[in-house]
Order: structure tokens, then C-alpha cells, then sequence
């Protein structure tokens, strides 16, 4: 069973088709990437599996379960956390209290243990401090020691990236959605961002669907790329593989003009 199961999902807003009978399977401690032009659908594909939107058709399944028409808190309760194109963080409050809010429900404390501190509100308390800093250790220095404790105002749009990926970490998710997570990183914080994905899966036990336009990033992390445009997945397989692609040529470069209409005879290709 796949830990997310995609089946024949459409979605149109007005006369726009969003996303157009899409089939995709992530399965359990998978890196997939989801590639395409602007426009193509992947955002839209990461807002109908986190219900911000519902399908017009078709069905989405985690763990065997459908998750169509449930909310999006619902959804991060059974397991999928996002990160999104833009930054949603709680600028004014630190690094810390941003990664101990997806934790605050877990409290069920009442009134009365909460004014008072009880033993047992204490050791809950202590608890989500740990499972926070489990998640953000995994980030080094960039956001452990003092960061801990700056406003997010203060951090680098690189840093904010890192901090709502540890915060999407913290709900106790088993799949993470990470929309364009080295976005606003140097080529050396994209390289230490591909590691820590990689260590993401390998050592803290996620299955991970990401969105991405850095190639050399996709390359070096996915187990499988799925290509969309116009809503429409055009490939799906290994990176080499779809990277030579000639739907996907097109895709992003445009249709070749025919060698007697004066192209050049080399077919043009992206990244390897």
C-alpha cells in the first residue's frame, strides 16, 4: 500500500483545468519530486492533498485512507504537513515558539493546570521542548545556539526557509510537502539543504513529495521525478530519464523548429 495514492484527480477553477486526470504514487521513505513550468500545477497539486482544495473528481488517499473533503487541520492530524511557496511563519515570536505551536494541542490542559504549573503540564511542557529541538538539530548552527531565541524577523530568507521546515517537522508528520525548499538559498545553502532532505528521510523517517526548480537539486535527492504541465503529468521516472524526455524538452524550452526551417540539428535538453 502507498503511503499516497493519487487517482484520476481533476481540478478546474472557472474554465481553467488546474489539474487534469492525475495518477501519482508516493510510497513509504520515498523522495519524489514534482517538476514543471509555471503555471504547470503544483502548487494546486499540494492544496488539494493538504484540503485547502477539494477535487471536483477523482480520489486522494494516505495510508490506505481517502482524505477527500477533510480540513487541512484533520489532514496534518492523520500525518502530512506542508511547507508553503510563501513563507507563512510567526515573524514576531522566536524560532522555538514558532516550531512548539504545532505541539500546543497536545497540552489538553485545563485552565487549571495551566495557572498553576502542574507536574504533569510541566513534564508535557518539556516534552514539546525536546521533540522541537530534536527537529531543529537537524539544521546545525544555522538555527540552533542563540537563533533559538531570535525573532524570525531577524532571520535570513534562508534561515525562515529552514524554520518552517522544521515547524512542518514538528506536527509529527509521516509525509512532508515541501514547496520549493531551498528557494531564496545560495548555491552552498542549496547543497547543505539536499543533504539535510536526504538525512530527513534516512534518519528521521519521512516520506517526502517536494516541488522544486533547482535541477541540480532534483537530481541529486529524488528516487523518482513526476513532471506536470498544464495540470497534465507528461513523465514520470528516474531524473535522467525524464530530464531527455522530449515532452519535457518542450515543456520548458518550446517546441523545436524543424531542421529545415534552420534549427540547429542538436536537440536542446535541461540540466543533466
Amino acid at each position: 500500500m502507498a503511503m499516497l495514492e493519487i487517482e484520476g484527480v481533476n481540478k478546474a477553477f472557472g474554465g481553467l483545468q488546474a489539474i487534469t486526470s492525475l495518477d501519482l504514487r508516493v510510497e513509504k521513505g520515498e523522495i519524489v519530486s514534482v517538476i514543471g513550468p509555471n503555471g504547470a500545477g503544483k502548487t494546486t497539486l499540494f492544496n488539494l492533498i493538504t484540503g485547502v482544495y477539494r477535487p471536483d473528481s477523482g480520489n486522494i488517499q494516505f495510508q490506505g485512507r481517502s482524505i477527500v473533503g477533510k480540513k487541512p487541520n484533520q489532514i496534518v492530524d492523520l500525518g502530512v504537513a506542508r511547507t508553503f511557496q510563501n513563507l507563512r511563519l510567526f515573524t514576531n515570536l522566536t524560532v522555538l515558539d514558532n516550531v512548539l505551536i504545532p505541539q500546543h494541542h497536545k497540552l489538553n490542559s485545563t485552565w487549571f493546570s495551566a495557572v498553576l504549573k502542574t507536574p504533569a503540564y510541566r513534564r508535557k511542557e518539556q516534552e514539546m521542548r525536546e521533540f522541537a529541538l530534536e527537529k531543529l538539530s537537524f539544521f546545525g548552527p544555522r538555527l540552533m545556539s542563540f537563533r533559538l531565541y531570535q525573532p524570525v524577523y531577524v532571520l535570513s530568507y534562508a534561515n525562515r526557509r529552514r524554520t518552517e521546515i522544521a515547524r512542518a517537522m514538528a506536527t509529527g508528520a509521516k509525509l512532508l510537502l515541501l514547496d520549493e525548499p531551498s528557494a531564496g538559498m545560495n548555491p552552498k545553502e542549496t547543497t547543505e539543504i539536499t543533504q539535510i532532505i536526504r538525512r530527513m528521510r534516512d534518519e528521521g523517517g519521512y516520506t517526502i513529495l517536494l516541488v522544486e526548480h533547482k535541477m541540480n537539486l532534483v537530481g541529486e535527492i529524488s528516487d523518482r521525478v513526476v513532471v506536470l504541465d498544464y495540470g497534465e503529468k507528461i513523465a514520470e521516472g528516474a531524473y535522467q530519464q525524464v530530464v531527455n524526455d522530449p515532452k519535457v524538452i518542450e515543456a520548458y524550452l518550446g517546441k523545436r523548429v524543424d531542421d529545415d526551417e534552420g534549427a540547429s540539428p542538436e536537440e536542446p535538453g535541461l540540466p543533466r
